[in-house]
């Protein structure tokens, strides 16, 4: 089987398997969001990196929308789980199993305050990444927002991810120089950058500039367009 990897703009992804609608970071009114076209009419599992509102998003609403299992960080959970949504508190090197799509909560290096209506900051947990595993054998590594760090090493040689969804936009996280040094020492296969473009500047990282870092190293770059797909 194949799984089908949407980019949504920002770091907003969906990816589909056998019928089962993954969203990760589910931030739908970022810029680069394609079009009313693009919304999901279902999500069966909705997974948030940590709670920036550029990643925390539409949660709530989706949450409360479509029911889906949503598993993130302790603290999240229990801020979700009072606005109605179906979330499952985890924490790092944790996984669960969902109809057979392992999701596993992994490091990463940022903040993560979520800033409601009043303006307020609300602690969110730490923020992580996800290795989503697939039982075909497909396993996807969605870094939330991070530089990089010397767990990406310990997840390579846990889980071995082979496709990377990185953040290459620099100033807030990783710029490409940097993707290019985890992608190669998480010995990937395939690299989606995200989380560049958005806001120029100072997200000026590009796909192009992480190409050339990556020349000889035989790791692939998909550049996507928001609303753009690809089959692994």
């Amino acid at each position: 089987m194949t799984v089908k990897l949407t980019w949504l703009g920002h770091a907003a992804c969906k990816l589909e398997y056998e019928g089962k609608v993954i969203l990760i970071d589910p931030w739908l009114g970022n810029p680069k969001f394609p079009g009313d076209n693009y919304k999901p009419d279902k999500v069966d599992i909705m997974l948030i990196t940590h709670g920036h509102n550029d990643h925390f998003g539409d949660a709530i609403e989706l949450g409360k929308q479509f029911k889906p299992k949503t598993p993130v960080i302790h603290e999240m959970s229990l801020f979700l789980q009072k606005q109605g949504v179906e979330a499952i508190g985890m924490n790092f090197g944790g996984t669960v199993d969902i109809d057979g799509i392992k999701v596993t909560l992994v490091p990463s290096s940022h903040s993560g305050g979520y800033a409601d209506n009043s303006g307020n900051v609300v602690f969110m947990g730490n923020p992580g990444g996800y290795v989503v595993t697939f039982p075909d054998g497909n396993s996807f590594y969605h870094a939330g927002d991070t530089g990089v760090t010397k767990e990406m090493a310990i997840t390579r040689d846990l889980f071995e991810p082979k496709v990377g969804l990185f953040p290459i936009g620099g100033h807030y996280t990783m710029d490409p120089k940097g993707a290019a040094y985890a992608a190669k020492m998480m010995k990937l296969d395939a690299v989606v950058p995200i989380h560049y473009g958005t806001f120029v500047p100072p997200l000026v990282g590009t796909p192009e500039e992480l190409e050339k870092e990556l020349e000889g190293s035989g790791i692939k770059v998909h550049a996507l367009n928001p609303g753009d797909s690809i089959e692994f």
